[in-house]
């Protein structure tokens, strides 16, 4: 079946079937509850499925929040304890059990108070001046207002004196920088003295033309060499910009610890059709650059892009041959796509979403032609790649088992089984879900 009309098919169940992808969630999260053994990860779990269940079953929701809350007191972890009491305080004040619901928000505020958040303090102290007020216990609802206007004026307090740092600062950065510009006069003034003096003394107008010439020549050699030297960069490796500036030619070269990733915008003819091409050419653009940067910072290396699809690797060279940074630019990206979507959609714009697929395997690298050349990676394990990446659903980052294995302990793993894939028997196949 074609990846499109697999695509249109989910699309369409998801639209039928609105609590079909919530309930699949909620029992995801269950069965990872199940299997979790460390008190922290339970935590989350157990948090995480109250929060999820909050508006749709909250006999279950107020369960898992009681659940939570008991783990975060048996973990003597006040942040997490705050969260959790003001989880079941939200579940109570949604049953109308007002008076279960203050219990919960108090013991919300008082670790809140405890581990200093200020901001989940006064939303506490919010919740128990409306409960009280709402049961007609107005002096209870006066003194928690009380609190409310302390927290308050802490929190302003807070904030003038972090102002009053920066301003500080910025004049001390301002009074130091005027301090180097007079320096910098001083000594320019010095220095057109000196030339003045050397010129007049000498009286070599023509010599000192002729050196200016010269020197103007130089430089726009220099910088057209910087500006070639730059744009090799841009378009190959260092090492391989090296050889090739050298030899006029570069050697394929086979990396073993190679990690692959492709990455493709899902639905992009359907935005093309919606969007003006020089409007779907920026948003293009802005995404790529984004990506650019993310995998600049860890040693990533860009392949090329083929249209809406994104191809970069690592472990070109002696470092980075492990897919540990691949996999957290992965994440990183998934989360920048899903934010920059969040805000398109509520401006009411089309937006990207992307699948991902990551393979860890030998590959070929090299350049080829004498014209308009472009380095590239050929092998069995750019070709897995790209299947794990039509294998992949929207929004998510489909692994190989080869790669998940050599990274098992460092993130965690939804296991989809053994999946067929075009041309390919049949993989392991794994969802990342996050950093442990």
């Amino acid at each position: 079946m074609p990846v499109r009309l697999i695509f249109f098919t989910l699309l369409w169940c998801a639209w039928c079937c609105p609590g079909g992808l919530l309930a699949q969630s909620v029992a995801d999260l269950e069965r990872q509850l199940q299997q979790a053994t460390d008190s922290v990860q339970r935590w989350e779990l157990n948090y995480r499925l109250s929060r999820s269940l909050l508006t749709i079953d909250q006999a279950r929701a107020a369960g898992y929040a009681e659940k939570s809350l008991q783990l975060a007191v048996a973990l003597k972890d006040k942040k997490r304890e705050a969260e959790s009491a003001w989880a079941c305080g939200d579940v109570s004040e949604r049953q109308s059990a007002w008076p279960l619901a203050l219990q919960y928000y108090q013991k919300s505020y008082d670790a809140s108070i405890l581990s200093a958040l200020s901001d989940m303090a006064l939303q506490a102290t919010e919740k128990m001046y409306e409960l009280h007020a709402r049961q007609n216990n107005f002096r209870e609802a006066y003194e928690w207002s009380r609190r409310r206007m302390s927290l308050l004026q802490e929190k302003s307090r807070q904030v003038a004196e972090e102002q009053r740092r920066k301003y500080e600062e910025t004049q001390a950065a301002l009074t130091a920088q005027k301090k180097r510009e007079n320096r910098t006069i001083l000594f320019v003034a010095a220095l057109l003295g000196l030339m003045l003096a050397i010129f007049y003394y000498f009286r070599q107008r023509s010599n000192k033309r002729i050196r200016g010439e010269m020197a103007e020549k130089n430089a726009m050699i220099e910088e057209k060499r910087r500006r070639s030297e730059q744009l090799l960069l841009n378009i190959l490796p260092p090492a391989v910009a090296a050889e090739l500036t050298v030899r006029n030619k570069v050697a394929a070269r086979r990396y073993e610890h190679c990690t692959v990733m492709f990455i493709d915008f899902v639905g992009f003819t359907r935005i093309a059709e919606i969007l003006p091409p020089e409007v779907l050419l920026a948003e293009l653009d802005y995404c790529f650059s984004r990506f650019d940067d993310l995998i600049g910072r860890n040693r990533i290396e860009k392949i090329k892009t083929v249209g809406d699809a994104y191809i970069c690797a690592s472990g070109l060279t002696d470092r980075n041959e492990r897919p540990a940074d691949m996999i957290k630019v992965a994440l990183a990206m998934q989360d920048f796509l899903q934010k920059h979507r969040e805000k398109r959609t509520a401006e009411g714009l089309p937006a990207f979403e992307a699948r991902i697929g990551i393979h860890f395997g030998p590959v070929v690298a090299g350049v080829v032609g004498t014209k308009k050349f472009a380095y590239d990676i050929w092998g069995d394990t750019v070709n897995t790649a790209a299947r794990l990446e039509e294998a992949c659903e929207p929004g998510r980052i489909n692994v190989s088992g080869t790669a998940r294995e050599m990274v098992k302990d460092e993130f965690l793993w939804e296991f989809r089984g053994k999946i067929s894939a075009k041309n390919k028997s049949e993989m392991e196949m794994y969802y990342c879900a996050g950093v442990l």
